[in-house]
């Protein structure tokens, strides 16, 4: 396992100050020309005018009067060298201000803000699923020559949907966004949390970094578990809460059921959504007899309920079957193929699901469900400075995304959405009579059964049949329902407190966390997507090192291959989690103190992103992590070029310039192309940051 470095970035483009010097001399040399074209207009004018009368002139007259004619054009020449001059000299005045205290163009080389900001990547659709990745490629370019280094060229990227290897050698390649910046607001208005604003690179001023604004003045901050904390005054600890509409912008896939993993399913290969049942009340030594093999913490699949329609991903379930006390459950397992699984499938059937999710059972082959961690597409590939696959770390802030069409409904109907987390699982009972919509918190490990705690209720316009869009999420200690778009508003009631006497641990619910039922009424779901909140790892280095960053050694736990293996156990993974802790509540975590006017600055791709957490301090500084005001340059606030999107020879275009090599005998073309044609601008990626 080798890990990836660790991305710097960003370089300023001078787009914004070309533009303004163009607009300018183009603006003057119209001003120039309307003017010399008003002058002629009038000497023509004087010229023949009807009431004029002439005499004749004597030799000397005329000679003078031709002395007189050159004086003149020579002194208009040099009037419109002069105006020439002052105008380019204008338009450079007009540029840099406008540049200096309005907005400037940056581009992104590298991908330590994805998914908000993507750097140089390629991009293609997965051969099995054709789901579109998107892959950091900054690797392939010399950090020191900036040409392209053909030992570092992309070979290969994991799809993050199917998990199946593509070959993406020669997939089209792109430069970073283009981004704008607005200087002005940090001069009037002090910087707010969550924002996206360029700085100066404490180590190195001169170099323009770009990352999200996270802890403000004279705040501790805590990195616990992904999540951002405050220390308060009275040393108890406060989450960090993204605002609604941006938690909704920055999510990261986690799986699409539109694109399936169809090759391994004709093999026997389970679906990650599935009708599910609960045989509640069974003891643990008896669950292996009882639910048999196949079965997770508890759920079995159920036949007469859900039924896929003809293998399209859409689940249905018809009124006489959803009648009665118990709810119909739809659920998602997280059921990852591995490489080896995918050539299995390649060489012939699959071998039998016969894994025991619910025991670690070592003759047991196949398919097993596993937590949910914080994987990322962007940066698993081969090629480059190496493959990062340290994917260990348990994400329970989860958002479930999907349409549902209520068929048929009578006055008891009802919605159910559910996410799990630890111990606990959240719910949203929607009424579709009436359309009141009740956020729970449900206990099942409490001993005497599963029992409902209601945090809060609000109207919703989910009533009797119809189609809506829902988006379910539980990320940062807050529960969120979107209707149609629509975030419903519980107020302060979807928020909850985690007891930090009793840090979460992962329970068996975590391997199928999401669910959704329908009691009562004829349903139809389809579009089922999830996704995961951004994971900030607890990496640290000690503020006296002044030379290096920090690498796995320093990351959130020493081992994540070791905790990668035991993804399908949540106790054994917590018990190794826990096992090297750093922090409270054998819980690793990372503390960072800010002084006046200082900030503290994370990447959104955290597992490669050199921010304040793992910066040296050469510098000698009191809080290497921190950024003074001084090195704010501005708010990111807009997209406005993210690339082009080449069509035609299969959506590849054609290459019309191509990278250089350095060697020994100075830059060398090569056969990667560089530059395709024809292309059309990627309009759904032009966009305001969030």
């Amino acid at each position: 396992q080798i890990k990836g470095k660790l991305e710097p970035e960003l370089v300023a483009s001078n787009s914004i100050t070309e533009a303004v010097v163009a607009d300018t001399l183009t603006w003057t040399r119209g001003s120039m020309a309307k003017s010399k074209d008003n002058s002629s207009r009038k000497t023509d004018s004087k010229n023949s005018d009807p009431q004029r009368t002439t005499t004749k002139k004597s030799n000397a007259d005329k000679t003078g009067s031709v002395d007189g004619a050159a004086r003149k054009k020579h002194s208009v020449k040099q009037d419109s060298t002069r105006e020439t001059f002052e105008s380019v000299v204008v338009a450079f005045v007009l540029a840099f201000l406008f540049r200096g205290f309005e907005a400037e163009a940056f581009v992104i080389p590298t991908g330590s803000m994805a998914p908000t900001l993507y750097g140089r990547h390629k991009e293609s659709d997965c051969k099995q699923c054709g789901f579109h990745i998107l892959i950091g490629a900054s690797d392939e370019i010399d950090d020191e020559s900036g040409y392209f280094s053909s030992n570092k060229r992309i070979e290969t990227a994991i799809c993050p949907n199917c998990r199946f290897e593509n070959d993406v050698r020669n997939a089209p390649v792109f430069k970073g966004d283009r981004i704008l910046v607005n200087k002005f607001p940090y001069e009037l208005s002090d910087p707010q949390r969550w924002d996206v604003p360029v700085f100066k690179y404490p180590e190195k001023p001169t170099t323009n970094y770009i990352k999200r604004l996270v802890g403000l003045p004279n705040e501790t901050l805590v990195i616990k578990r992904g999540n951002v904390y405050r220390i308060e005054e009275d040393r108890t600890r406060s989450i960090l809460r993204k605002p609604p509409s941006r938690q909704k912008a920055i999510q990261i896939p986690v799986y699409d059921n539109n694109f399936r993993e169809t090759a391994l399913h004709e093999k026997g290969w389970p679906k990650r959504w599935a009708p599910v049942e609960r045989l509640d009340g069974v003891p643990v030594s008896e669950k292996k007899d009882q639910l048999g093999l196949g079965a997770i913490a508890g759920w079995t699949e159920a036949a007469g309920s859900w039924s896929d329609v003809s293998g399209t991903g859409e689940f249905l379930i018809e009124k006489n079957r959803s009648t009665g006390e118990s709810l119909k459950w739809l659920r998602y397992r997280h059921i990852i193929p591995s490489s080896e699984d995918w050539a299995a499938a390649s060489d012939g059937p699959l071998r039998p699901s016969n894994r025991d999710y619910f025991f670690d059972d070592a003759e047991a082959m196949g398919p097993r469900s596993q937590l949910i961690t914080d994987f990322c597409g962007y940066n698993t590939y081969t090629g480059g400075n190496g493959t990062t696959t340290d994917d260990a770390y348990w994400v329970a802030d989860l958002t479930l995304t999907c349409n549902i069409e209520l068929i048929e409904a009578d006055d008891q109907a009802e919605v159910v959405l559910e996410l799990n987390e630890g111990v606990h699982c959240y719910r949203c009972r929607i009424d579709a009579s009436n359309g009141n919509a009740r956020l729970v918190s449900v206990n099942r490990y409490s001993g005497s059964g599963e029992s409902e705690e209601l945090l809060a209720e609000a109207p919703t316009d989910l009533t009797g049949a119809g189609d809506w869009e829902l988006r379910f999420a539980n990320v940062d200690n807050r529960i969120c329902l979107w209707i149609d778009n629509d975030l419903v508003e519980f107020g302060d009631g979807g928020n909850y407190v985690e007891d930090e006497s009793q840090t979460p641990s992962p329970q068996d619910d975590d391997l199928i966390p999401v669910g959704i039922a329908v009691r009562n009424a004829g349903a139809k779901v389809s579009n089922l997507l999830i996704e995961r909140d951004i994971y900030y790892r607890a990496s640290r280095i000690s503020n006296d090192d002044a030379s290096r960053f920090a690498w796995s050694g320093d990351d959130e736990h020493p081992e994540p291959y070791s905790l990668r293996r035991v993804l399908h156990d949540p106790a054994e993974w917590y018990s190794l989690y826990s096992k090297r802790a750093r922090g409270s509540n054998n819980t690793p975590e990372a503390k960072f103190e800010l002084g006046p006017d200082e900030f503290l600055m994370l990447g959104d791709n955290s597992p490669r992103s050199q921010d304040s957490r793992v910066w040296p301090n050469s510098r000698g500084a009191r809080h290497r992590h921190a950024v003074p005001r001084s090195a704010l340059v501005g708010r990111a606030f807009y997209i406005y070029w993210p690339h082009g999107i080449p069509f035609m020879n299969d959506g590849e275009g054609f290459a019309v310039s191509y990278h250089q090599e350095l060697t020994g005998n100075g830059a060398k073309k090569t056969e990667y192309p560089s530059f395709r044609v024809p292309f059309y601008p990627n309009f759904s990626r032009m966009d305001r940051i969030r």
